[in-house]
């Protein structure tokens, strides 16, 4: 069941913008927030999770697993035909450095975002892992200096 999005209201609303500013809250700590008891917060933090309005997810920090370089890559395929696109999205799903896959629709087929430890390890990744992949005619990589937006304002 999804929650329809006029359904939300100022608090549910508060208690989202609060739980993304810090996620660690205690329930007790984000009732007082929002001005409710912990009782009727539990009720909608139930109801925000059952919908999918909110996931549960853990978030890592990159530094502690050794990582220290991210780059977004766009990638343009040789053709766009569905098969040659699912086969694509096949092959990079199998490659743990690409966190993310996106379907875009403008100069290029897919954005990629890649993490791993360093320049020479992103270096052995492209001329490894995407060298193989024939269904690619173009890649072109920018590399991520900072973060500003997320939580902690530092490099993801």
């Amino acid at each position: 069941m999804e929650i329809e999005r006029t359904e939300l209201d100022a608090t549910d609303r508060r208690i989202i913008r609060l739980l993304i500013d810090d996620a660690s809250l205690s329930n007790n700590e984000l009732a007082a927030k929002v001005g409710l008891s912990p009782a009727p917060l539990s009720r909608r933090l139930a109801r925000l999770y059952s919908t999918g309005v909110i996931r549960q997810t853990v978030v890592v920090d990159p530094k502690a697993l050794g990582i220290g370089f991210h780059a977004f890559v766009e990638v343009t395929l040789e053709r766009t035909a569905p098969k040659v696109g699912q086969r694509f999205i096949e092959l990079v799903s199998r490659i743990p450095e690409v966190v993310e896959c996106h379907t875009v629709a403008g100069d290029f087929d897919f954005l990629l975002k890649i993490a791993v430890r360093d320049v020479a390890d992103y270096k052995r990744l492209l001329w490894s892992e995407f060298e193989q992949i024939a269904e690619i005619k173009t890649l072109r990589s920018t590399i991520l200096l900072d973060s500003p937006k997320l939580q902690g304002g530092s490099t993801p």
